[in-house]
């Protein structure tokens, strides 16, 4: 059986000091939805037509108003059982040109997170989709489960 889906692309923003992890950039969501006030990557979809890496530098843009120099490949997650079908594919940056700052509707705001301040994050059940947690741990930060009931 096919499966029609929409294709994204989102950008794991990091700050690195003597080669390991120090903070991580997130965008607190502005959907009227489940995710409302939740914290994800900056990225989106994928148009019609266009690759995969120029997605991800054009929304990368759009939201936080940089320009990434240097991404790798991280993930690719594909969400196939929802109820609008999705694969996305996450990169991980940490050379972009320009400063950081919300420019788009779809954000409540940008910030950046120490090790403990996305543990208390995770805890909270403030994270836009669940997968972000283990996206995070696979970068080397041990995540804690999140408090039951979220």
């Amino acid at each position: 059986m096919w499966v029609r889906a929409t294709v994204s692309a989102h950008a794991m923003l990091v700050e690195r000091v003597a080669g390991t992890v120090e903070r991580l950039l997130m965008v607190r969501l502005a959907y009227k939805d489940h995710r409302w006030s939740k914290w994800s990557f900056p990225g989106g979809y994928v148009d019609q037509g266009e690759s995969v890496s120029d997605a991800l530098v054009r929304e990368v843009v759009e939201e936080i108003g940089i320009r990434l120099l240097h991404w790798q490949r991280m993930d690719v997650i594909p969400m196939l059982d929802q109820e609008h079908p999705n694969v996305s594919f996450l990169y991980i940056c940490d050379r972009w040109q320009g400063d950081i700052q919300c420019q788009s509707r779809e954000l409540l705001e940008v910030a950046w997170f120490d090790r403990e301040s996305f543990a208390r994050m995770v805890q909270q059940g403030e994270l836009a989709y669940p997968v972000i947690a283990d996206q995070v741990a696979a970068m080397g930060w041990p995540i804690p489960e999140a408090k039951e009931g979220d």
